[in-house]
């Protein structure tokens, strides 16, 4: 008898722990009815999206016109360096006078920041600034009168390179200098680093390549 008492006993306290281990909230016996476990969220549910008609962050840079697209053209060796574009990347005539103030204008060509032109040094003691409109038709006015000496003087750089060369030089300088740090004006893609509001964007179109090579090729000795 006291063998059975104690395997009942026993039987009794297995069955109250296995009872008490099984959260209460998780059985639903009433009628028959099965185990419930509460479902997990799923794991790819999508976030919410921003509401339509959200306003939309404005840029902070590359706010100046910079093109998405780039003009087609043929490299071919130079006369004197070996790489050159020969034909121009727009329909018209360069602006000589937009072409300075695209290689002033500090957020755009900023070319000054590098090179010397003494023509430009002495402009600069009459006129200390220069205007120019942006392709997003927003005017500033940029310093003449600052110049760095990083890169070469541009004095008598069209009796040194033909058109061609000078074109190949502002499109992008890395086809005839590898290791230069000019960046490559009229370029969109290829490069590291790049800020999301300048990804695919040149820095100049097409059009103001042939403005600042029409100022370039005044650059004589």
């Amino acid at each position: 008898m006291r063998l059975k008492s104690w395997i009942a006993c026993l039987s009794a306290a297995a069955l109250i722990s296995l009872q008490a281990a099984v959260p209460a909230a998780a059985k639903d016996r009433a009628g028959g009815g099965e185990l419930k476990i509460a479902a997990k969220p799923a794991a790819d549910e999508k976030k919410a999206e921003a509401p339509k008609g959200a306003v939309k962050k404005a840029k902070d840079r590359c706010k100046d016109g910079e093109p998405s697209k780039v003009g087609k053209y043929e490299i071919s060796k130079g006369k004197n360096l070996p790489a050159s574009i020969s034909k121009p990347l727009a329909d018209g005539k360069g602006d000589a006078e937009k072409g300075l103030g695209w290689m002033a204008h500090r957020r755009l060509g900023n070319c000054l920041a590098c090179h010397e032109i003494t023509k430009v040094l002495d402009l600069a003691k009459t006129k200390s600034q220069i205007e120019i409109t942006d392709l997003n038709g927003k005017t500033s006015k940029m310093p003449l009168g600052t110049h760095g000496h990083i890169g070469p003087s541009l004095d008598g750089v069209a009796d040194r390179y033909t058109e061609g060369e000078l074109r190949m030089l502002v499109v992008n300088a890395k086809k005839i200098f590898p290791d230069t740090i000019m960046p490559a004006f009229h370029r969109n893609d290829g490069f590291t680093n790049v800020h999301p509001d300048c990804d695919g964007l040149a820095i100049l179109s097409a059009a103001q390549v042939e403005d600042v090579v029409a100022f370039l090729k005044t650059l004589k000795e």
